[in-house]
């Protein structure tokens, strides 16, 4: 009589073999240098994340946006082009119809209202502001698996929001002219502050525990997505904050810059948390090879032992 193979029938509803399937080339993907690569960041942000992108984009649209808006808005306000800011914004990101018109209604009202506007950016940064630094460094201390912080840390939180809110508004207002000027120009100069701000972050709030060069990997990486993320964003926000203002108005409008912002954060997030990844991997990677290269003893199972162990 032939024996029948052991688990070749596969009771109705239960999926078992399909999942076991699934799983089986879920591994088989991952066994590569790649695949360790992809699954053990996708892990490490988990970890480390912890819904905090969400939090942190709530909180730049509430004071860290407003701050940069205000900036702006002394800024045209002493250089007497109130307008001239709103329409740039307009052209670039290609609005039309009532999104045009929350543009320019909403610069115009924070420079002709610098005072006022002062007053919610301050009451803003208070209530949420602070709290946006505290985000990063648990992130990134998660990340590398270390333990900072102290009282004096609020200080910390202050210096790279208000830092932050500058180099936005130094990016939202002097992007057109440095377009005018030329690639040549504008691209080093964007390339190198953005290095620059994605090294400082976590050297600053980490306390200096993690090196420069060891910070320099996720550096890169924020400066390559952002930077194209932001690149971009004329073709895939621009029209999405257009459709959402015909159909909600300026509720839709916000809705879409919130997405736009939430897109932002989590992708430097994303980005916060590769540089421990990367040198873990790359750790990895050589202790592997080198135990595959390791000579067996007599009996062939020596290097096997060890490189399973």
């Amino acid at each position: 009589m032939a024996t029948e193979t052991p688990n070749t029938v596969q009771a109705p509803g239960t999926g078992g073999s399909r999942l076991s399937a699934v799983v089986g080339w879920l591994r088989g993907r991952t066994d590569t240098s790649i695949g360790r690569l992809a699954l053990l960041w996708f892990r490490r942000y988990f970890e480390a994340s912890r819904n905090s992108g969400a939090a942190a984009a709530g909180y730049i649209t509430l004071s860290v946006l407003p701050a940069a808006l205000v900036i702006i808005g002394i800024f045209n306000l002493a250089a007497g082009n109130e307008s001239a800011f709103a329409d740039r914004v307009v052209r670039h990101m290609k609005l039309d119809g009532a999104a045009a018109g929350i543009v320019r209604d909403l610069f115009g009202t924070t420079a002709d209202n610098v005072t006022v506007a002062s007053v919610a950016v301050v009451i803003g940064f208070l209530i949420w502001g602070i709290s946006i630094g505290q985000l990063y460094q648990d992130v990134y201390a998660r990340a590398w698996r270390i333990h900072v912080g102290s009282a004096a840390d609020q200080l910390r939180y202050t210096i790279w929001f208000f830092l932050l809110s500058g180099i936005l508004a130094v990016m939202l207002g002097s992007a057109s002219e440095l377009r005018a000027s030329g690639w040549l120009v504008a691209l080093p100069l964007w390339v190198g502050g953005s290095i620059l701000f994605w090294l400082w972050t976590p050297r600053y709030l980490l306390h200096r525990e993690v090196s420069l060069r060891s910070l320099l990997p996720g550096a890169l990486l924020a400066t390559f997505v952002l930077s194209g993320t932001i690149a971009t964003s004329p073709f895939w926000i621009g029209p999405t904050i257009n459709q959402n203002a015909r159909a909600f108005g300026g509720f839709g409008a916000v809705i879409a810059l919130f997405a736009y912002i939430l897109i932002g954060t989590t992708l430097s997030m994303v980005c916060a948390v590769f540089a421990p990844v990367w040198a873990e991997w790359r750790q990895g990677e050589k202790d592997t090879k080198g135990r595959s290269t390791e000579p067996t003893d007599v009996k062939g199972v020596g290097g096997v032992g060890r490189a399973v162990g």
